[in-house]
């Protein structure tokens, strides 16, 4: 059977219950483990032509995937937020610099220990979990697209910018 003509009977039987239930977004999940939420509100049509998905925007933008490069492909509730984060009391301040970042960041103080470390976009999504252990760490952030990010470690939250 046609991966396209699967895709397309995936998204006719199962999309349209996914929309009733007050799904807000169109999620990619890619083969590397990195998902996009596309708001549906912004979405004007969605087609499979030379085996892609290609999204139109209600703006005139589109954006391209390579069918090979989802591993999976649904309607979901957007994310609104992280846990809830309770701030630690340290006796030194941990810092997060450069801010704005290229390619590294510094995690200057943290707390002795292995932690995990989380990046989500501003729209809440993950783009990054990585276990650190303490002391002064250094995250690649070379990977991550230019914008605002929320970086979370030991129950603290860090805002920076990726240039």
């Amino acid at each position: 059977m046609n991966l396209k003509l699967i895709v397309v009977m995936f998204i006719l039987l199962t999309g349209m219950s996914a929309l009733e239930a007050d799904a807000q977004n169109l999620v990619i999940k890619t083969n590397d483990g990195k998902e996009m939420a596309k708001p549906l509100a912004s979405l004007k049509n969605m087609t499979f032509p030379d085996g892609n998905l290609l999204l139109t925007y209600t703006s005139g933008s589109t954006d391209s995937y390579s069918l090979t490069s989802i591993s999976k492909l649904f309607f979901g509730e957007a994310v609104l937020g992280t846990d809830e984060i309770q701030l630690a009391e340290t006796a030194e301040r941990m810092l997060v610099y450069p801010n704005p970042a290229n390619n590294v960041i510094q995690i200057l103080n943290a707390p002795e220990g292995k932690y995990q470390v989380k990046i989500y976009r501003m729209e809440g999504v993950m783009v990054l979990n990585e276990e650190v252990s303490s002391g002064s760490l250094t995250i690649d952030v070379s990977s991550l697209a230019k914008g605002f990010y929320l970086l979370t470690l030991n129950g603290q939250a860090f805002k920076f910018i990726k240039l």
